[in-house]
């Protein structure tokens, strides 16, 4: 690997340090961080209406202007209504998650079972579980769910996202560490070449 094609490893554990703050304050004020979520995708509702709004204007002839602007309008109307109704967003996207998790926890207790004979099958088995159960927890809180689910969620991707890049920043350091011309050490389920 070149010297220009390596990664810093020191700017990716501070970059994993740093989610891993934002999503231990995530966990502890998931509300706080539920309503960012929210305002971010009402500020990106509201823009991506505006553009298509302009753009639909520079276009001739009526036929090929009238869906881009109508497109757009409501767009931006969608996005003029997240960031002015916070808490009626987050109870909406808590029940939209609520209906993800169930449905991608049911279809993978459901795969789980076709691919018993392959080994891992019960990992899928348990993510499957896992997920039915938190939909249905977010459920049976909802609409309240709406003020801790979105947050508490953020939070927890943020942290294992900023494990994951320490993580690489680690194995890259200990790559880098190895003498040239050696080879990573295999894992036992390899063959020898």
């Amino acid at each position: 690997m070149s010297e220009s094609a390596k990664p810093n490893t020191a700017s990716l554990t501070l970059m994993g340090i740093v989610l891993i703050v934002f999503g231990v304050l995530a966990i502890g004020t998931p509300a706080v961080a539920g309503a960012a979520v929210v305002y971010v995708i009402g500020a990106v509702l509201l823009v991506a209406g505006i553009v298509q709004i302009v753009s639909g204007l520079k276009v001739e002839g009526f036929t090929h202007k009238l869906p881009p602007i109508i497109l757009g309008i409501l767009a931006a109307l969608c996005g003029i209504g997240v960031l002015g109704h916070t808490l009626l967003s987050l109870t909406f996207l808590a029940l939209l998650m609520a209906i993800f998790f169930v449905v991608e926890g049911v279809w993978k207790i459901i795969a789980s079972f076709s691919y018993r004979p392959a080994s891992g099958w019960v990992f899928m088995l348990f993510s499957g579980v896992i997920g039915l159960l938190l939909g249905l927890m977010i459920w049976q809180q909802w609409p309240l769910s709406g003020l801790w689910a979105v947050g508490i969620l953020v939070g927890v991707d943020l942290i294992v996202t900023g494990v994951s890049m320490i993580a690489v920043a680690s194995t890259i350091r200990s790559m880098q560490k190895m003498p040239a011309g050696t080879t990573a050490p295999s894992t036992p389920g390899q063959s020898m070449a």
